[in-house]
Order: structure tokens, then C-alpha cells, then sequence
């Protein structure tokens, strides 16, 4: 559009011609009547050939002062900064959803990590009460602790990897 509006600045020479048969009466075709006029029906009058035209010419202009073209191009120039700007703030702004979706991702991959490990741990810590409950030095309550924080552990786990799937998904979906 910048373009297009700085042509306006620039002299225009246009050249046009016109060729054109012309049929002249006072009824489209003739009804049947009596003609009175001499020029008769138009119809027949443009199939006659008679009345023909032709223009040829040349049209040059060019602006004095230029004041609504100057404004008109600055103001395109103006719109062209703008929509830089604005293609610049989207660009920062991906780049710090793509750097934000890298990092979700790094935290929920060392969180799941750690729950994992939490998993395991808590497993280890029932069959070992489980042993000490079969030898009799524990009571019942303390296996069902342990078991409670084995679920705990699971379930923090797999929510953990929920997590880091939907950081993958959207560091997918960022790129």
C-alpha cells in the first residue's frame, strides 16, 4: 500500500478511445406505423451504419503541492511502523511463551522425578513393614500408614506425569 500511495505522486498520462455506432428515432423498432420521421425506427437506424463516432485522446495530470499524496503516504508510513511494532511485541511475546513452556517443562520433568522416587521409596517402606509385621514388631496401624502414603505417592506420581505430558504438549504447541 506504501507503494501503491507513493504512485500517487508520480504524473499520470492516460490515453482512451471510444468507438460507438448510435442509432437515432423516436419507436426501438418499427411497429407498423407510418413513419413520419425521416430518421425512422433506431433500430434499423443503427444497423444502417450511418451514425457512427470515434474519440481519441490523451489526458495528463499531475498534482500541484502535493499535500494529499504527501499526507497520504506518510500516513501508509505510519501504519507500515505500526504493524512492525506489532509484529515485533508478537515475536517477544512467543519467545517468552516458548522459553516459559521450556522451563514448565524442565520443572514438572525433575517433579516427576522426585515423585517417582517417592514412589519407589514408599514401596520399599511397606514390604519392609509388611516383613516386620509378619515377625511381629510392628503393629497393623503402622502398615496402613505406610500403605497410605504409597497411595499418596502414586497418586502424586501420575498426576505429575499428567503434568509433564500436557508441558510437552505445550511446548508442541508453542514451537
Amino acid at each position: 500500500e506504501l507503494i501503491a500511495t507513493r504512485n500517487l505522486l508520480l504524473p499520470t498520462l492516460d490515453a482512451h478511445a471510444v468507438y460507438r455506432f448510435r442509432g437515432w428515432g423516436d419507436d426501438l423498432i418499427n411497429s407498423g406505423r407510418t413513419i413520419t420521421v425521416p430518421s425512422g425506427d433506431a433500430f434499423s437506424n443503427l444497423t444502417s451504419g450511418d451514425h457512427q463516432e470515434w474519440q481519441l485522446g490523451f489526458r495528463f495530470s499531475m498534482p500541484i503541492g502535493f499535500r494529499k499524496e504527501l499526507s497520504a503516504v506518510r500516513h501508509q508510513q505510519l501504519l507500515l511502523t505500526k504493524e512492525k511494532a506489532v509484529l515485533r511485541d508478537k515475536e517477544l511475546e512467543l519467545s517468552h511463551q516458548l522459553s516459559d513452556a521450556y522451563r514448565e517443562l524442565d520443572v514438572t520433568y525433575h517433579l516427576m522425578q522426585t515423585n517417582f522416587n517417592r514412589r519407589i521409596a514408599a514401596k520399599d517402606q511397606v514390604d519392609a513393614v509388611e516383613v516386620a509385621l509378619d515377625a511381629g514388631t510392628v503393629t497393623l496401624d503402622l502398615l496402613l500408614d505406610a500403605q497410605r502414603r504409597l497411595a499418596d505417592a502414586e497418586s502424586a506420581f501420575f498426576r505429575s506425569l499428567v503434568d509433564y505430558n500436557l508441558s510437552i504438549r505445550n511446548v508442541h504447541l508453542r514451537k
